[in-house]
């Protein structure tokens, strides 16, 4: 068992009342602040952000990690998608991460120590055609490169960046019918689920994790090996 954050550190988990966000909240009981546009975060919004940083920062010292789950999928091929679309996928999946990383990460880096988590996609990096989704898998890509140049800027201060890559995940708010018609191709002969991420997790908020940094853990039952 890899040794966790301490009990009375705090983790900011972004998108953490839904979907992956969720499953990690409960894996971290009483530990985590959450930021949602349920409870009233735009993580889409700058005002909305940096408002939301305002109060975290004023309530103590900052968290000892950042957890950013944000990231809507949809199925749409290039020359179908208009510019709402495509503007949707880039700020959901990738505006997000930045403004989240702009806001809060700054006070990591003058605490001098933590964690910063952000969610890819499995194949995102993958240099081939996305015809499946393509604004998706290219915010996804973007985030990634985003991810490698800020765990450079702030590797000095002692603070880690990393990305975890999930494949098929399925829990009540994933795409159904892509995650249906894709589950045959996972090597390992399932569909995964939030509590096969949640080892990524804890190995990158542990002691043992504190060398990783501008990594990429893909967790896609080998899907990726197809």
């Amino acid at each position: 068992m890899f040794s966790s954050v301490q009990p009375d550190e705090r983790i900011l988990v972004t998108g953490g009342l839904t979907g992956i966000g969720a499953g990690i909240v409960d894996a971290f009981p009483g530990r985590c602040v959450v930021w949602s546009r349920r409870n009233g975060v735009d993580l889409t919004d700058e005002e909305s952000v940096a408002t939301a940083a305002r109060g975290l920062l004023a309530a103590g010292s900052p968290p000892f990690a950042v957890v950013h789950c944000v990231g809507d999928f949809d199925e749409v091929p290039l020359l179908d998608a208009d510019l709402p679309h495509y503007r949707h996928m880039l700020d959901s999946n990738l505006t997000s991460a930045f403004l989240v990383v702009r806001h809060v990460v700054p006070a990591l880096v003058a605490a001098g120590r933590g964690r910063v988590i952000l969610f890819s996609a499995a194949g995102a990096s993958v240099a081939d055609a996305k015809p499946r989704a393509p604004l998706y898998f290219a915010a996804k890509a973007g985030l990634s490169v985003l991810a490698r140049t800020l765990a450079l800027e702030v590797a000095a201060s002692g603070v880690t960046v990393n990305v975890v890559a999930p494949g098929i995940i399925r829990h009540p708010h994933s795409h159904r019918v892509s995650q249906d018609r894709m589950a045959p191709r996972v090597p390992m002969g399932r569909a995964g689920e939030v509590r096969d991420l949640l080892g990524a997790i804890r190995l990158l908020l542990s002691e043992e994790g504190a060398y990783i940094t501008g990594a990429e853990l893909v967790v896609d039952g080998g899907i990726g090996l197809r």
